[in-house]
C-alpha cells in the first residue's frame, strides 16, 4: 500500500537500473514503484568500499529535473549497480513544497530528498531529516553551507553549492541605446525609462518573484547595517514595516507606477520567463546561474552582462542569493546506510564537478574551484572572498518561512494588480507571522 500510494503520489519516475542496463530518459519505467525489501537478498560488495552493501532502491524526489541529474545518476549506477534510485521530481519552489507537504502528511517520505530555505526549519524540527553530521559529506563542506543546514550542532543537509544572483542584461540592446550596467538606483531606473522608451519591457521576472526587485536597495542600504533584522521581526522587537516598509513602498513608486514593472507579470511561467530575454523582448532578467543556464540553451549565441542589484550608493555589500538547497535522507529510511554512500557520492571531487554543471553555482567545499560562467565571474569571486555576503527573504524566517513566503507572493500579486496598497502588503506580512506564532 505504501508503494501504492507513492506511486500515485510521484508519477513522473525513474528507476536507474543495474549495470549493463541502459537508463530510462523517457517515461516511466515497466517496473515503476518495485523495491528490493526481500530479506533474503543477495548481499554484495560496494564498488570501492569493504563494507557488504545489501542490494535496495532508494527513493529519491530531486529539486532538480532527471535530464541535469541524469550525468549523476548514471555515474552512480555504473559504480554501485545493486543501489538502485527511484527519481521523482517535482519543480521549484511552490510545487516542491506542496508535493513535500503532501509526502509528509501521509507518512510517505522519500529516502533521499532537498530542504530548502523555505521549508529546512520544519522539516528539521519535526524530525523529518536524519542527522548526518559524521557523513564524509558534510566534512567537505565550507562553514557557511555547513552551518545554514544545521541546527543544535547537528548537520541535516548537505549543500555543496550557493547561488548568488542579481540582473542579466542584453549587451546588444544596451549598446545599441548607449547604455551601461547600472551600478546605483538610480541608474538603474534611468536604465529602465531607456528601455521602456525604447519599446522593450525593462525587467522579465516570475510571477512568483516579481518583487525581488525591491532587494537591491533594502539589502545594501538597510540589511547590511543590521543582518539580524528577521530574526528582531520573528522576536517581535522589530515588524515588517520597520525594514521592510520603506523598500516596499520605493519599490511600488520607482518600478510599479511608471510601468517598468507591468501587472503582466503576475502570469509569466517560467518558460515566458526565459523566452521573453532570450528572444530580446526584454532588457534585463532577475535571475541567477541556473537561469542563465536556461537562457543560453534557448540561444546559444546571445550576448549577455550581469550586474549585482544596487542599493541607491554604489557599494555593493550584500548580493541576491543563498546557499542552496541541500540533499537530505529520512530519519526513517530503511536503507540509511546505501542513503549516505549516494550523498558521499555526490560529494567526491570528481562528482561535485557534474553537480556544479548541474546549476551553475559556486562550490561551497573546501579545496575545490568554481568553474562558473565568465558571466559571474566577479561576483563568485567576490562572494568565495568574503567581500558579500548573500540574502533571500525566506532563508531567515525559520519555522514560519512557508508561510510567509506564501503569504509573499499572494499579497505582491494583490499590490501589482493595484487591488492593495504597500502598506497593506506590509501589515498582511506582520497578520500572516503573527497568525503563524499563535498556531
Amino acid at each position: 500500500m505504501k508503494k501504492k500510494l507513492w506511486t500515485m503520489l510521484l508519477a513522473l519516475s525513474l528507476v536507474v537500473g543495474l549495470a549493463g542496463c541502459k537508463s530510462n530518459t523517457g517515461g516511466t519505467s515497466d517496473n515503476q514503484g518495485a523495491e528490493v525489501t526481500n530479506p533474503q537478498a543477495e548481499v554484495t560488495a560496494s564498488a570501492d568500499a569493504d563494507t557488504l552493501i545489501e542490494p535496495c532502491t532508494l527513493t529519491f524526489l530531486s529539486w532538480y529535473p532527471l535530464e541535469k541529474y541524469q550525468p549523476i545518476l548514471e555515474a552512480f549506477a555504473s559504480e554501485y549497480p545493486d543501489i538502485k534510485i527511484e527519481f521523482q521530481y517535482a519543480a521549484p519552489v511552490a510545487d516542491y513544497l506542496e508535493k513535500m507537504q503532501v509526502l509528509t502528511s501521509t507518512g510517505e517520505v522519500p529516502d533521499l530528498f532537498y530542504i530548502s530555505a523555505e521549508n529546512k526549519t520544519e522539516m528539521i524540527s519535526n524530525g523529518y531529516c536524519a542527522d548526518i553530521t559524521n557523513t564524509e559529506a558534510v566534512s567537505k563542506l565550507v562553514d557557511v553551507n555547513r552551518q545554514t543546514y544545521e541546527a543544535d550542532g547537528i548537520d541535516y543537509g548537505f549543500a555543496p553549492t550557493t547561488w548568488v544572483g542579481g540582473y542579466f542584461y542584453n549587451k546588444d540592446i544596451f549598446s545599441e541605446l548607449g547604455l551601461e550596467a547600472p551600478k546605483t538606483w538610480d541608474e538603474f531606473l534611468n536604465v529602465c525609462a531607456a528601455l521602456k522608451e525604447n519599446g522593450t519591457r525593462p525587467i522579465i521576472e516570475r510571477g512568483e518573484w516579481f518583487w525581488d526587485s525591491f532587494l537591491g536597495p533594502f539589502m545594501n542600504d538597510y540589511l547590511a547595517n543590521d543582518p539580524n533584522y528577521h530574526q528582531e521581526v520573528i522576536d517581535g522587537t522589530k515588524t515588517f514595516a520597520d525594514g521592510w516598509g520603506p523598500y516596499i513602498e520605493k519599490w511600488y513608486n520607482d518600478l510599479v507606477v511608471p510601468g517598468y514593472i507591468d501587472e503582466d507579470l503576475v502570469s509569466v511561467s517560467s518558460q515566458e520567463f526565459f523566452s521573453e530575454f532570450a528572444t530580446g523582448n526584454t532588457g534585463m532578467l532577475a535571475g541567477h546561474a541556473g537561469h542563465l543556464l536556461e537562457v543560453q540553451k534557448l540561444n546559444p549565441d546571445f550576448e549577455i552582462g550581469f550586474f549585482p542589484m544596487p542599493g541607491t550608493e554604489s557599494d555593493i555589500k550584500v548580493a541576491y542569493g543563498a546557499v542552496d538547497c541541500a540533499v537530505a535522507i529520512s530519519s526513517k529510511t530503511k536503507y540509511a546506510k546505501q542513503a549516505e554512500i549516494f550523498l558521499n557520492f555526490i560529494s567526491r571531487d570528481d562528482i561535485i564537478q557534474l553537480y556544479q554543471q548541474m546549476n551553475g553555482y559556486v562550490i561551497g567545499m573546501k579545496g575545490i574551484t568554481s568553474n562558473v560562467d565568465p558571466i559571474l565571474s566577479d561576483v563568485a569571486k567576490m562572494y568565495s572572498d568574503g567581500q558579500i555576503s548573500v540574502y533571500i527573504p525566506q532563508g531567515n524566517w525559520g519555522a514560519y518561512g512557508t508561510g510567509l513566503q506564501q503569504q509573499l507572493i499572494s499579497s505582491s500579486q494583490q499590490l501589482l494588480l493595484k487591488e492593495i496598497d504597500s502598506k497593506t502588503l506590509i501589515q498582511q506580512m506582520q497578520d500572516k507571522l503573527t497568525e503563524l506564532k499563535d498556531e
